[in-house]
């Protein structure tokens, strides 16, 4: 079921369609106006699609960083698996 939602991103209100939490999709509007009010803040754009094209790329490279972490993570936690798995295997002979 698909509930309307109605959010603001640069003092624009949208009503939007969400399968799921309101409350969700209320935050993430609340995180893209942080993004743009700390372009705004540091004076990296001066057009409204200027000011789009920055907060985009702002939010791709915070993507972009979390997916690495997650990989690294996953490596971290494989890895330790596997010595785990190597030290019982050890210490059952």
């Amino acid at each position: 079921m698909y509930d309307t939602v109605t959010i603001q991103i640069l003092g624009q209100e949208y009503k939007v369609k969400a399968g799921g939490d309101a409350s969700h999709i209320q935050s993430l509007s609340r995180y893209i106006n942080e993004k743009v009010f700390d372009i705004q803040q540091k004076g990296k754009a001066v057009t409204t699609t200027e000011l789009v094209a920055m907060t985009m790329l702002h939010m791709a490279d915070d993507v972009a960083r979390t997916r690495q972490e997650l990989e690294t993570l996953r490596q971290t936690v494989s890895d330790r698996i596997v010595h785990m798995i190597d030290h019982i295997e050890k210490a059952s002979r």
